[in-house]
């Protein structure tokens, strides 16, 4: 029993120690590579579009104020004994919520860093992130994507009001695109939005 006793203590202890890590910011450790699954291994380009893609942030894990799950705590343990070293560094991508408030029906990914812009995928929990997502981080992805977003506004707008001729239907969309355009100015800058493109690895609010 005592036995059992020290073995449960030194697991405790091992676990207290991945989360003072996963919560920490300690310096990037070079890892042997050789032993790591290659399907999991994502580039900074490849992380770059997911965040633009569905609106989500890539900050060290010493930002993040949501509760780091158990599960992701042994994955950890199991990767560590996998490349046989302590791990101390690591990232996470969520929405920019997460990194102030805990909102657990938010889907985190935590990764850990490797050499020349790669990062290794450890654990991901909540829920699959969703198509609806995406759909709604489309206006924000970029200048261009608003744009799009914008000028379908003001299509859909336009046929929706009866026209005699196709003349006055471009003389609607023009003018209804200006005024969307507008509102939308207004509405982004009120609430301090900044476009995924820009913001999607900042430590900043906006």
């Amino acid at each position: 029993m005592s036995e059992v006793q020290e073995i449960l203590e030194k697991e405790s202890k091992r676990d207290e120690r991945i989360v003072e890590s996963i919560e920490g910011n300690a310096n990037l450790i070079e890892i042997d590579e050789s032993s790591l699954e290659a399907s999991n291994i994502y580039t900074l380009d490849q992380i770059q579009q997911l965040c633009i893609k569905y609106r989500l942030r890539f900050l060290d894990s010493t930002h993040f104020k949501g509760e780091i799950p158990y599960e992701a705590v042994q994955k950890v343990k199991a990767l560590e004994d996998q490349i046989g070293e302590e791990l101390n560094h690591f990232k996470i991508i969520a929405p920019k919520e997460l990194f102030k408030l805990t909102d657990k029906d938010s889907d985190p990914i935590l990764m850990l860093p490797l050499k020349n812009d790669r990062f290794y995928f450890i654990h991901k929990w909540g829920g699959e992130i969703s198509s609806l997502r995406s759909i709604l981080a489309f206006p924000m992805r970029n200048f261009m994507s608003m744009f799009w977003f914008l000028a379908g506004l003001a299509v859909v707008f336009s046929l929706l009001v009866p026209t005699p001729s196709f003349d006055v239907f471009i003389f609607l969309f023009v003018h209804s695109f200006i005024a969307i355009c507008g509102m939308a100015c207004m509405l982004v800058m009120s609430m301090r939005e900044n476009f995924s493109n820009v913001e999607w690895d900042s430590k900043y609010l906006s």
